[in-house]
């Protein structure tokens, strides 16, 4: 028992272990519990209607993206040491708000060009309405978990995301007559409640004062990172957000649901990587010199964590899709073993983010991330005839070269000093 307490002990007191372990726990708690809230809908839903939800739920977090501005990774390295923390998170929250409304209207005016399977949201006026109110609060909801990174308080992000988790599980059920509306519902719904518990814990633990405002000083000063990392992070994102919309187009609903249950447990496995690179981030933000030290329990905890985790996906993952029905095993199976095994590079290219982003490298993140972007999209385009297996043999392709840019900067930097 002592050996037990003196490790955790260990754990708790080392702020990039812990939060990592917060990241890890919250992420892992969003995953398992949507891992049930899909079970529960392929039981309730038919494959179709789960591909359209599972669009419509891939447009708002593409839209929410691109909402973000990059201020999410600005708060995590500037929020830290500033003097005026309520200035910088109104900013946040006003700006994203607003673009989120502004490009969500846009969206649905154009909604027959990009989606023209999702033409019935724009069609139901209430429908319409509640889609842009849902991607507003995405993109809030996205901005208060770097707030809680950037505070080295992702307890807060733990509990929210229990709460998030929970209100969506227990929907669906509810709004079966909706459709593939009512699972972007129950996403919408929980999503609205998760920002507003966001808001109770800033005011009451960290005596934050929500005031809708834009302060030019604070845009100016986050302007020229935030943009740059607004670029490379959309950019590096689309693969991921874009291929349900070219599924759904090429493909069919069906098979759009196909790929998002591979994805979700895949997603799941990305946890550890992008958890405790992400603390690596906000730990090296704070202190610069230790980042090698930093660098080495991150290190440790993938070793430790990640690998296990790996081998279990690719080996068991046929089972674990069995869960949603015997059509997803069939036709998920193997892209899902390809995305385990890419597991290994994108923690190579999390830490290479970190990286370039300590250094305000941020030209060369845009580079890679558009190099990465365009490898795995055109050649999903040109795979498609092999339905998820080329989408599969894209997306490891794509990441194994980005993961070895991200090794050839690295070289030619410690090279070069």
């Amino acid at each position: 028992m002592k050996i037990i307490s003196k490790f955790y002990n260990h754990l708790a007191g080392d702020s990039l272990y812990r939060n990592s372990i917060f990241l890890m726990a919250s992420t892992g708690v969003m995953a398992t519990l949507g891992f049930f809230f899909w079970i529960i809908n392929t039981r309730f839903f038919t494959p179709e209607q789960v591909g359209l939800a599972t669009t419509l739920i891939s447009v708002m977090t593409l839209i929410s993206s691109f909402s973000l501005l990059g201020l999410g990774t600005g708060l995590i390295r500037f929020l830290p040491t500033s003097k005026h923390k309520n200035e910088k998170i109104n900013t946040c929250f006003t700006l994203v708000g607003l673009t989120a409304i502004f490009l969500s209207v846009i969206y649905l005016f154009g909604i027959k060009i990009f989606t023209p399977k999702l033409l019935f949201v724009r069609e139901n006026i209430f429908f319409a309405l509640l889609f842009v109110l849902f991607i507003a609060f995405s993109s809030l909801n996205a901005i208060s978990e770097s707030i809680f990174v950037a505070l080295r308080s992702n307890q807060y992000a733990l509990i929210k995301n229990i709460v998030w988790s929970i209100t969506k599980l227990s929907l669906p059920i509810f709004l079966v007559a909706l459709g593939a509306y009512g699972i972007f519902m129950s996403v919408g719904i929980a999503t609205v409640l998760a920002v507003f518990l966001s808001l109770v814990f800033l005011i009451f633990k960290f005596n934050y004062l929500f005031r809708p405002a834009i302060n030019k000083d604070v845009v100016r000063r986050m302007a020229k990172f935030s943009f740059g990392n607004y670029v490379a992070g959309f950019i590096g994102g689309l693969p991921q957000l874009v291929l349900p919309i070219i599924i759904t187009n090429q493909l069919g609903p069906k098979f759009t649901a196909f790929y998002y249950m591979p994805m979700t447990i895949a997603s799941f496995l990305y946890i550890i990587p992008q958890a405790t690179t992400r603390s690596l981030f906000a730990e090296g933000s704070h202190s610069e010199r230790d980042f090698g030290k930093f660098y080495g329990k991150s290190l440790i905890l993938n070793a430790l964590l990640f690998l296990p985790a790996m081998v279990a996906v690719y080996f068991l993952g046929k089972y674990i899709l069995f869960v949603f029905g015997f059509e997803y095993a069939k036709e998920g199976t193997e892209f899902l073993q390809l995305l385990a095994i890419s597991g290994t590079f994108i923690y190579i290219n999390s830490v290479g983010g970190v990286i370039l982003n300590l250094r305000h490298q941020i030209q060369k993140l845009i580079v890679i991330n558009i190099i990465g972007t365009l490898l795995i999209l055109g050649l999903s385009y040109f795979l498609i005839s092999k339905e998820l297996l080329g989408i599969g043999i894209a997306w490891i392709i794509g990441n194994i070269v980005i993961s070895g840019v991200y090794l050839f900067f690295s070289y030619s930097f410690h090279t070069n000093h």
